[in-house]
């Protein structure tokens, strides 16, 4: 493949189309895209705090993970690189206090965790009357959302429960062992209606129930910015420590092009692959085109003239 061959875009242009394209209301309003960026130098060392500031200017969260540090071939070990990046506490507060609010019990202390108790005497009902009704609330609102996968629904529910009781939150630390994919037995698990770990079996739906959850939650979108280019060239730097044979490469372009796919069942997610023109001009048991499902998906195969297509699935950039 050759490398592409026409000017590239200024990251300052780049980013403001995104801005207004997708960041303003394509993804608050349930939206989601996969862009990948080649940039030169200086637009990479830019492009992190760049688009950082564009995600959070429109109240998005962002999360950063890089190939160099974290196995993105595996999509399990992605989804536990994003889900051990999120603020849980505040994201369980702000979906709690909604769906009190909804049901007609505004919460008295906003970004406070209460527990039921003080919530009975704040709103003056008795304390067994207003458990029964939250049960039935996360009943219908979480534990029957059929977008969620089961184990992830048994999770955020416990988790939602233990929030209400702030004196018991440490009962649900194998919850969180689990989302954050760190060692838990299952016979533990089953005691929170868990059935199984998380596995590249079942990464996908965890990844699609997190992406609803988190709009459940308030979030207005999620900006996911992955660094490829650690996994593009052989060899091991200091600041690599998971080595990518051409294999591993040939993984981590199955796991992009099923975000690809998948991108409708994924709200509210902005996926950023960023990389170097190793992605089409490098060692040749690792370039894009060795993996055609991916290339066929993203190539810019139309092109306005000689310069780039900036809304296009692949852009190169400079500063």
């Amino acid at each position: 493949m050759e490398a592409i061959d026409i000017p590239a875009e200024p990251l300052a242009d780049w980013l403001r189309i995104i801005e207004a394209e997708y960041f303003a209301e394509y993804l608050p309003a349930g939206g989601a895209a996969v862009k990948f960026v080649i940039a030169d130098d200086p637009a990479a060392r830019e492009l992190p705090a760049a688009t950082k500031a564009l995600a959070e200017r429109h109240g998005l969260l962002v999360v950063s993970v890089g190939a160099g540090t974290t196995r993105l071939h595996m999509l399990h070990d992605l989804f536990f690189a994003v889900t051990r990046a999120l603020p849980w506490d505040s994201l369980l507060q702000s979906y709690i206090e909604d769906l009190f609010s909804r049901n007609g019990y505004p919460w008295p202390r906003p970004e406070t965790a209460m527990s039921m108790t003080d919530l009975a005497a704040e709103f003056g009902v008795a304390a067994n009357l207003l458990s029964r009704s939250r049960d039935q609330w996360l009943s219908r609102d979480l534990w029957e959302d059929p977008r969620l996968a089961q184990d992830f629904r048994a999770a955020m529910l416990s988790l939602c429960l233990a929030r209400l009781e702030p004196d018991d939150a440490a009962t649900v630390s194998p919850v969180r062992q689990w989302l954050f994919g760190e060692k838990v037995g299952l016979s533990l698990l089953r005691q929170f209606d868990i059935a199984s770990r998380i596995g590249r079996t079942n990464a996908r739906s965890m990844l699609i129930s997190l992406c609803h959850w988190l709009r459940k939650a308030g979030v207005r979108g999620l900006l996911l910015n992955l660094d490829l280019r650690p996994a593009l060239r052989a060899g091991s730097g200091p600041e690599r420590t998971v080595r990518y044979t051409p294999a591993a490469v040939m993984d981590l372009y199955e796991v992009l092009r099923e975000l690809i796919d998948d991108i409708e069942h994924l709200p509210g997610l902005f996926v950023l692959a960023e990389a170097d023109l190793s992605l089409v001009s490098g060692d040749r048991k690792r370039t894009l085109d060795t993996y055609k499902a991916l290339e066929m998906r993203i190539w810019p195969d139309v092109r306005p003239g000689d310069r780039q297509n900036p809304m296009a699935p692949l852009v190169t950039v400079s500063a």
